[in-house]
């Protein structure tokens, strides 16, 4: 029965995406700003996530004014989901992506050690890719419960955009070491919460993962930062940083300091693009504690 319900959903799914896909680029992000007004107005627990984690970064705000933050997120996290659906055709036009600092990208790859990139989910966040969309990627994504859109989503990223996926699970750093001599680009989400070390984010305590700092201290990688935001015509720009990792020799205590540090940085471009942050992942893992037991 599930496996039926799993095919139903993957053929709905590319209907959808071919019906979708014969509208204008500009038609097609109007009802991504749809879907995510919708998401937000009628998905509670999302949106009690959402609003719980603003309060939180930032206190001094008024309520209209993080109710704002929210929908805008929503609705960005909606289009950029949307628009993986034609990413490759995205990518093609290059006035779609303006890619900031892209020297400092090219100054750490010719290091010819690797460079480890840690990403931020904010903006147009696969569209970062067009960094580095002539070398060789390396990434990490959670595999889906359906997996006939699983497999779809990991045959467009391998075939249309050349990445190396691996699917998260206890084996990927084994299989991410196996790949560290190659001299690619690993990039891996670094913001959400895993397991890992506990930082300082936003004045509270979270968990952070420490994938991408412990395997750049080991290796000797060089370290990048990069994220992306849409601009309101839906063009979207992508940002470099270097990220100089601090080295004392105590390999541990290295990981934990440069993770805060990494941390750091990352609330602050989060706090100059509010909006274009997911908000509605449960960050700090508040919503079981504040919300079910009222149910």
């Amino acid at each position: 029965m599930k496996k039926i319900i799993y095919k139903i959903q993957y053929y709905f799914l590319m209907l959808a995406c071919k019906i979708l896909c014969l509208f204008p680029e500009e038609k097609r992000f109007k009802f991504g700003d749809f879907l995510g007004t919708f998401t937000y107005k009628f998905i509670k627990k999302r949106r009690l996530v959402a609003l719980t984690n603003l309060k939180m970064a930032f206190p001094g705000k008024d309520v209209k004014e993080l109710e704002k933050i929210a929908l805008t997120s929503f609705q960005v996290m909606m289009k950029a989901f949307l628009c993986t659906l034609w990413l490759p055709a995205y990518l093609k036009n290059e006035k779609n992506v303006k890619i900031k600092n892209e020297d400092i990208f090219l100054e750490a790859y010719k290091q010819k050690k690797g460079v480890m990139v840690a990403l931020l989910h904010m903006g147009n966040m696969e569209a970062s890719l067009k960094i580095a969309e002539k070398y060789p990627v390396v990434t990490v994504a959670k595999k889906q419960r359906n997996p006939y859109i699983n497999k779809f989503i990991d045959d467009s990223r391998k075939n249309d955009l050349h990445l190396t996926v691996f699917t998260k699970s206890k084996s990927t750093s084994k299989d991410l070491i196996k790949r560290i001599h190659n001299g690619e680009i690993f990039a891996l989400f670094s913001d959400h919460r895993d397991k890992g070390a506990e930082v300082d984010f936003f004045g509270t305590t979270a968990k952070a993962p420490t994938g991408s700092i412990s395997l750049a201290l080991k290796y000797d990688l060089p370290v990048l930062i990069a994220y992306n935001y849409f601009n309101p015509n839906n063009t979207c720009t992508a940002v470099i940083e270097k990220f100089d990792l601090i080295k004392t020799g105590n390999f541990k205590s290295d990981v934990l300091n440069n993770t805060q540090l990494l941390i750091n940085r990352m609330e602050k471009i989060i706090t100059k693009h509010p909006e274009q942050w997911m908000w509605f992942h449960d960050r700090w893992n508040l919503y079981r504690k504040l919300y079910r037991h009222k149910k």
